[in-house]
């Protein structure tokens, strides 16, 4: 009776401290985050696409009745991981739109503060605006992006995606050219995301 009674209370302490994890600030990091981009060109039959599979993110949130509120977003990939196909095309690229007058080539990065995404339940999924700052060869602007996120039906993994366009003015780049194609000022991008929800640790926050 009392080893019964024992392995009860074992059983209730251990269900309220996974109650109490589920319920706190749970943490998302995505390591192998794919972007692509593509955008058009002075020249109707050119267009330049690129992609990277190494967007990494890290996500803060919490949940509530109501669905999931987001504490915080940071996402970051280094522009040397872009490629499109032709490493003289990368060169060029990375010169002329992502390395600063000191010559460093400062990563991507996109941030935000707190969003409200309602209706995120397991096996469903939702559009959230996802609104921060990107900042691109130190130059940072607002951005928002409208993001499909689901999440999985074990509750515990998600998966994200969304497309948005960028201005390459809004960062004080000059439209690159090269022999007589030049870009358009609007680049498209996508973003595919997946990652699985764990307690939130402190000391694993704040960036790389």
């Amino acid at each position: 009776m009392t080893r019964n009674l024992i392995s009860l209370c074992a059983i209730a302490t251990a269900a309220a401290g996974l109650a109490a994890a589920q319920s706190g600030t749970q943490s998302i990091d995505i390591d192998n985050g794919i972007a692509s981009f593509k955008v058009g060109t002075n020249i109707p039959a050119i267009e330049v696409s690129g992609k990277t599979a190494s967007l990494k993110a890290r996500v803060k949130l919490q949940h509530d009745p109501s669905g999931m509120k987001v504490e915080r977003i940071e996402a970051w990939v280094p522009p040397t991981a872009l490629k499109t196909g032709m490493s003289l095309r990368d060169d060029h690229m990375r010169k002329h739109i992502f390395t600063t007058t000191k010559g460093d080539v400062p990563d991507i990065r996109f941030e935000s503060g707190e969003i409200v995404c309602p209706g995120v339940a397991p096996g469903k999924e939702v559009t959230c605006p996802i609104a921060g700052t990107m900042a691109i060869r130190g130059v940072t602007h607002a951005f928002t992006l409208p993001m499909k996120v689901r999440q999985e039906s074990n509750g515990s993994s998600f998966r994200a995606s969304g497309d948005g366009i960028v201005k390459l003015s809004d960062f004080g780049i000059a439209q690159p050219s090269q022999l007589g194609v030049k870009t358009s000022n609007e680049v498209s991008i996508h973003l595919d995301l997946s990652g699985k929800e764990t307690a939130y640790i402190a000391a694993a926050s704040g960036g790389r």
